[in-house]
C-alpha cells in the first residue's frame, strides 16, 4: 500500500474540522503529535475552511450557550447547538466577554475570569484581580501582537468624587494582573468595548468645558504604549455602541425617538480622524405602543459585508451591507445585555501560545 508523504497528510488534516481532528489523534502517535502541536493549531485556525465555520454564540439562562449558524434562518433550529458551562455550582451566573482565535473569555458573577475552548473542552481558570472596588467596569479580550500574548483589559472607574478611569491588564504569559499607572478623567458610558489595531475603544462620559455638564467621547487605550487617546464622536446624542467594520472604527447612531438608525465609520483624512456616514438602516418601530426602537451592533462577520444587529433586546438579525437586505436568524426572548459573539472552532489552547492539546 502506498504511503502518502507527511506534508500531504498535514495539508489534508489542516482542512478538517476540529471534531474530526480530535478523533484522528487516535490513529497513531505521529498524528497525535502533529494535531496536538501549537503551530499546527495556529495554521489550522488560519485556513479558509476553518474561518468559514464561524458560528454565533449567545449566553442564555440556565448556564447554557446557544451556538448558531449565521447563515440559517430564524425559523430553522436544526443548526442550533446548546453548550453547557463546564463549572459548578449550577447557580453560578457567567457572561461571555469576547472571543478570540477560538477562545472564549468568560467571567462569573464573582469576577472570576477564565479562558475556555468549547471545541477541545479545555478550561483555564484565571486569577481574580486583586483590586475589586465597586465601580463601573468593562472588559476586553484580545491577542496582542506587540507582546505575542493573549490579554484581558479591565476598564474601571473607581472614584466617587472625581471622574477617573484606570486600567487593569492581565497577560496569559505571566498569569498576572497589574494596574497601569496612566489614568484618564472619564467614566465608561457603555459596558462594551472593541479592539482595533492594538487599541481598546469604548464610549465614556467626561466633564464638559467649564464643568457644567457631561458629554460623551470615544476613549482608547493602546496596549503597546499604554497610553489613552480621545476621539470625538460624530454626534454626542444618540450614539449607542462601537464596533470594527472593514478595518475601521464604526458607531451606531439613533435619533432621540429611535426612528433613525445610522452607521458611521472613522476614516483618516489629511492626517486627521474623520467620521463618515456610510449607511442608514431600514429599521423602525412597528407601532407606537412598542416605544422607541433600539438597534445596536452585536458583531461583524469576517467577510466584511454582513453584521449582526440586536433589535429591542429580543431579535437577532443579519444585515447585508452590500445588498441592503436583512434576515432574522434568531428569536429567543429577551437577550438582555448578552452580547452575541462570533466563534470559530479551533485547536488553540487556553493555557498559552506554545501549549498543546495533548492533555485533552
Amino acid at each position: 500500500m502506498a504511503i502518502l508523504p507527511d506534508e500531504i497528510i498535514e495539508n489534508i488534516l489542516l482542512r478538517l474540522p476540529v471534531k474530526s481532528l480530535l478523533r484522528f489523534r487516535c490513529v497513531c502517535k505521529a498524528w497525535r503529535a502533529l494535531i496536538s502541536d501549537s503551530e499546527f493549531a495556529e495554521m489550522h485556525y488560519q485556513q479558509p475552511q476553518t474561518q468559514a465555520r464561524s458560528r454565533v454564540l449567545i449566553s442564555c439562562p440556565g448556564r447554557v450557550i446557544r451556538s448558531m449558524d449565521p447563515d440559517a434562518s430564524g425559523n430553522d433550529n436544526s443548526g442550533v447547538v446548546n453548550i453547557d458551562y463546564p463549572l459548578e455550582p449550577s447557580n453560578l451566573v457567567f457572561q461571555i466577554l469576547d472571543s478570540c482565535d477560538g477562545l472564549l473569555c468568560v467571567i462569573d458573577s464573582f469576577h472570576n475570569p477564565a479562558l475556555w475552548n468549547p471545541s477541545t473542552r479545555q478550561f483555564n481558570p484565571l486569577p481574580k484581580p486583586s483590586f475589586l472596588e465597586n465601580s463601573d467596569i468593562l472588559y476586553g479580550f484580545t491577542y496582542d501582537y506587540s507582546s505575542d500574548d493573549y490579554k484581558i483589559v479591565r476598564v474601571v472607574s473607581t472614584s466617587r468624587d472625581v471622574i477617573k478611569t484606570e486600567i487593569d491588564v492581565f497577560g496569559l504569559k505571566t498569569n498576572e494582573w497589574r494596574r497601569v499607572e496612566e489614568t484618564h478623567y472619564s467614566r465608561p458610558a457603555w459596558d462594551v468595548g472593541t479592539f482595533l489595531n492594538g487599541g481598546f475603544y469604548w464610549l465614556a462620559w467626561r466633564l464638559s468645558e467649564g464643568h457644567e455638564g457631561f458629554s460623551r467621547v470615544v476613549v482608547s487605550f493602546d496596549l503597546k504604549d499604554e497610553r489613552f487617546k480621545e476621539v470625538e464622536l460624530p454626534s454626542d446624542v444618540g450614539i449607542i455602541n462601537l464596533r470594527v467594520f472593514g478595518g475601521y472604527l464604526s458607531a451606531m447612531y439613533h435619533d432621540l425617538y429611535g426612528e433613525l438608525t445610522k452607521m458611521w465609520v472613522m476614516e483618516e483624512k489629511a492626517g486627521k480622524d474623520s467620521w463618515a456616514n456610510v449607511a442608514t438602516l431600514p429599521f423602525r418601530s412597528e407601532n407606537d405602543s412598542d416605544g422607541p426602537l433600539l438597534c445596536w451592533f452585536a458583531n461583524f462577520l469576517k467577510n466584511g459585508g454582513e453584521f449582526l444587529l440586536v433589535i429591542n433586546k429580543w431579535k437577532l438579525i443579519l444585515y447585508d451591507f452590500k445588498t441592503k437586505t436583512h434576515k432574522d436568524i434568531m428569536f429567543s426572548g429577551d437577550l438582555g445585555l448578552s452580547i452575541p459573539v462570533l466563534y470559530t472552532e479551533t485547536l488553540v489552547s487556553p493555557y498559552g501560545i506554545n501549549e498543546t492539546t495533548e492533555d485533552i
